[in-house]
């Protein structure tokens, strides 16, 4: 793949996974317009376990899945496809029935409310969830983005119409959300299960063919428990140290902040598969893809900064984009939007790990990442309520991203441009520094946010022709 087909690939992955994810922007004005703090605060409880448990669900075989199938010749993928869906089929499973025979109890336990009804739905969704999720994965295996990219604009079409059925129509309330979810990822399964059923053959079955890939996976089962805690575990501890209000609150602002995870993921959709294909260590060329990644990035973030406030005050009739009990929690959407920059950076440093098999170290990092979060969330959150939180998660992100570069120096150097690396950071840092020490009127907002990108421009940090070409090819 060369740099032009990356570019490619990573804008129609990125238009896919921004479609994928971004319903739940589109679902925000309706979530935040008619759900109370304290509903909207067990809403985002019941994601949460369910981010949390479809990384458990696929324990580290969806990453050593993609890293066998990707360079296999045909007959190979059968195999390692074959033993992997059925590894995953068997677990989720075995699963759902635990979630069946003690929704009770769990229902009140995790979502602090006790509706067992909750639980069944969830367990459902979570069934579909970590089975279609690897329909997908082929998609992007066998590097076929613009597949990727329909199935994501039909996710998106059947959550937000059948949300706007069950919750504004028909008012069902939370069992409106979770019965919208639950029909959408029915039908996602099914629409792609053909992808599988074409690759995939009993007869390649095969013990021997299922450890050599759990070898490799399972150090990503901490690895992907150890993120999740650091991405997820703040509502928990928010809910345990405050009320669902206070939960509610943080993540309609946390909602906002993963506009910049959104566009970080769509690259790294197209980023992973490419370095795993690379016959050799091209150094110069991930220098220069981070260089380029961060310019974009920072820009995003700016205009985040710069125009939150009033994104979430605009009006659509009767209501705004944030019912007003939710603008306090704009507070927080620049933060958790650097701390994704810092996580973009962190992915940018992994062609290392991969390319010399020791993704062991990706563990150990992520937990010292989910470490340090949960202690600065007990520590902040008291003194500070959800910008603790907030800032809890980001420095995280930049621990994280700061050790694998130490460890980047000895076993995988990259020879960063650290001039135009630093005149980004400089330019963003003066702009920040503006924004909260000044007042911007309407005019003065449009020049502060076009002026980051002719600033890079004129001193050569970023090319127009560069990113002409990536975007025509």
């Amino acid at each position: 793949m060369s740099v032009k087909s990356l570019g490619k690939e990573s804008l129609i992955y990125g238009v896919g996974h921004v479609a994928a994810r971004g319903v739940t922007f589109l679902l925000l004005p309706i979530y935040t317009n008619l759900f109370s703090l304290s509903d909207y605060g067990i809403i985002s409880l019941v994601y949460t376990f369910l981010g949390f448990m479809n990384v458990i669900l696929h324990y580290g075989l969806d990453a050593s899945l993609l890293k066998h199938y990707v360079p296999a010749d045909f007959e190979e993928r059968k195999s390692i496809l074959t033993n992997a869906y059925a590894s995953f089929l068997l677990t989720t499973i075995v699963f759902f029935l635990f979630l069946v025979f003690f929704r009770s109890d769990i229902s009140g336990l995790l979502f602090g409310n006790p509706l067992p009804s909750i639980t069944l739905m969830v367990a459902g969704i979570l069934f579909f969830d970590v089975l279609w999720s690897m329909h997908v994965l082929l998609l992007r295996a066998e590097g076929k983005p613009v597949f990727y990219t329909v199935v994501s604009f039909i996710n998106v079409l059947l959550a937000l119409g059948l949300n706007i059925l069950f919750v504004i129509y028909l008012k069902l309330g939370i069992s409106g959300v979770l019965i919208s979810n639950l029909i959408t990822s029915g039908c996602i399964f099914f629409i792609t299960f053909p992808i599988i059923i074409k690759r995939i053959s009993i007869t390649t079955l095969s013990v021997k063919q299922w450890k050599r890939m759990m070898k490799f996976g399972f150090p990503f089962l901490p690895a992907g428990i150890f993120s999740m805690i650091l991405e997820l575990s703040d509502r928990y501890i928010l809910h345990y140290l405050t009320n669902l209000e206070t939960v509610g609150l943080y993540n309609a602002g946390y909602k906002l902040g993963m506009l910049m995870m959104l566009v970080v993921m769509g690259f790294n959709m197209a980023w992973q598969p490419y370095f795993l294909k690379k016959e050799k260590n091209e150094r110069e060329y991930i220098a220069k893809v981070t260089t380029y990644v961060l310019s974009v990035l920072v820009f995003l973030w700016i205009l985040i900064l710069i125009w939150t406030d009033a994104l979430v005050k605009l009006q659509f009739g009767d209501f705004t984009f944030f019912s007003d009990q939710y603008w306090a929690s704009t507070q927080i959407v620049s933060i958790i939007a650097l701390a994704y920059i810092f996580h973009a950076l962190f992915l940018l440093q992994l062609p290392g790990v991969y390319l010399l098999e020791r993704s062991g170290l990706i563990a150990w990092i992520r937990g010292l990442g989910a470490v340090s979060n949960i202690s600065l969330n007990l520590l902040f959150i008291p003194e500070y309520g959800i910008v603790g939180a907030a800032c809890a998660t980001c420095s995280s992100f930049i621990l994280m991203a700061l050790i694998l570069y130490l460890l980047n120096l000895k076993v995988f150097l990259i020879p960063y441009n650290w001039n135009k690396i630093g005149l980004i950071t400089f330019t963003a840092g003066f702009i920040f520094f503006i924004h909260f020490n000044f007042h911007l009127d309407f005019f003065m907002k449009i020049i502060m946010s076009f002026s980051y990108p002719i600033i890079l421009i004129i001193t050569d940090v970023v090319s127009i022709n560069k990113f002409r070409a990536i975007l025509k090819y």
